[in-house]
């Protein structure tokens, strides 16, 4: 009897066994598929996303664009200097302590001189700014 019992027991666990088998299976495909698809689209996603451009490419891309003025570099290499330093003399704020108007405007000029000290063309621009606001001889 215990044989028998022993028999059925196995058999009835390998029918289980089998048919919880057949049904994973089936059930693993389908979530396999879909895991796929998934990793298939991440995947897709990520080699299809554009890089931010760091700030050298930027400045390259610019660069490219805009026009070269080469007499400004030319003049900026070798005249600046010169005329930089007319310029911090007579556009100073110090020279206008009496008229606070004058000074103001001299104060924002001589600012726009000291960042464009390397730039020939916006020195020359400042030039005739000061002459007309600050009425300066030149």
């Amino acid at each position: 009897m215990n044989d028998t019992l022993f028999t059925d027991t196995i058999k009835a666990t390998s029918e289980v066994v089998t048919k919880t088998d057949a049904a994973t299976t089936n059930s693993i495909n389908y979530w396999m598929w879909i895991a796929i698809l998934e990793l298939v689209i991440i995947v897709l996603l990520i080699l299809s996303r554009k890089k931010p451009d760091s700030k050298k490419e930027l400045f390259k891309r610019e660069a490219k664009q805009g026009d070269i003025d080469f007499g400004n570099i030319i003049n900026s290499s070798f005249h600046v200097k010169p005329l930089y330093d007319e310029l911090k003399v007579k556009c100073h704020p110090d020279r206008f302590p009496n008229d606070i108007e004058k000074n103001k405007i001299a104060l924002a000029i001589f600012q726009e001189i000291s960042k464009n000290k390397t730039n020939y063309k916006k020195l020359i621009e400042l030039k005739e700014l000061a002459k007309q606001k600050l009425n300066i001889n030149f």
